[in-house]
């Protein structure tokens, strides 16, 4: 008999894998709600089928957090694994079942919020199946699985939002800084900038990559200015960072541009 290696192939939104195609769909890649504590939330999640192959689901839920350098990057870890973690509070129906060609079915779910919960927990929700077998070598075989998961981002009405950022210096001719995440929920920095002079002329603009961050992480951000767009002289970089829901971190830098185009800092505010 031949022997069977089980191989995950684990994906949260996307899969593409040679020889396989991912063959199911969810409704809601994201679950974010704003809680009481002590309060019961129940919702559903639908899953389609869009393959003429029946598919066999099974659904499980997991801890996960972003590492490092925060760019989106997930680690996953067994449910209830980490202190800002809601795995345990969430129940679900059906744990497995099968979809037909083109078929359909929701998941139902059930959140209860312990009356002691403050600021923001965070789990995943996968539906996995089968997407075949391949011949690994003579005598062993791959059998593929693939996931798709839902993000559930849970935060109380009494929660903080907030972000420093702190550490501003230049490195060649860069400005670079840390964002920290210094409130209790998760967030979704999305940074821009622009540079002017003192009659408020914008020399230059542009975007600082998404950093993702729960409560406690930091993460360096780095902007590279233009040494065609920005002539010698004195200015004051604009740093914005949006948060989400009208919150936001800024900090503005005054900075001269020498004569060898090198940066010097002359003041940092928020």
């Amino acid at each position: 008999m031949m022997r069977k290696i089980t191989l995950f192939i684990a994906f949260l939104f996307l899969l593409s894998v040679s020889a396989f195609s991912f063959n199911i769909g969810v409704s809601n890649p994201k679950v974010k709600l704003k809680v009481s504590p002590g309060e019961v939330v129940t919702g559903s999640i639908r899953i389609t089928n869009p393959s003429s192959n029946e598919v066999k689901i099974k659904v499980y839920v997991e801890d996960f957090k972003y590492v490092p350098p925060y760019d989106g990057s997930k680690k996953f870890l067994t449910a209830g694994t980490l202190e800002n973690s809601c795995a345990k509070w969430i129940s679900f129906s059906p744990v497995e079942f099968k979809l037909p060609p083109f078929g359909r079915r929701n998941v139902e779910y059930s959140i209860s919020v312990p009356s002691s919960a403050r600021g923001g927990y965070y789990a995943v929700m996968f539906f996995e199946t089968a997407l075949g077998e391949v011949e690994e070598s003579p005598g062993s075989r791959l059998f593929v699985l693939g996931r798709i998961g839902s993000l559930f981002l849970i935060e109380t009405e009494d929660s903080i939002k907030k972000a420093d950022i702190d550490s501003i210096e230049v490195e060649g001719s860069s400005i670079k800084g840390i964002i920290s995440n210094t409130g209790d929920v998760f967030i979704n920095a999305k940074g821009t900038y622009f540079v002017m002079d003192s009659e408020g002329m914008i020399y230059d603009r542009g975007k600082i990559k998404d950093l993702f961050l729960f409560p406690g992480d930091k993460a360096d951000f780095a902007l590279s200015l233009s040494n065609e767009r920005i002539p010698r002289g004195s200015y004051t970089l604009i740093c914005n960072f949006d948060l989400e829901d009208g919150d936001v971190a800024v900090k503005e830098v005054d900075f001269m541009k020498k004569q060898d185009n090198s940066i010097e800092i002359s003041a940092v505010r928020d």
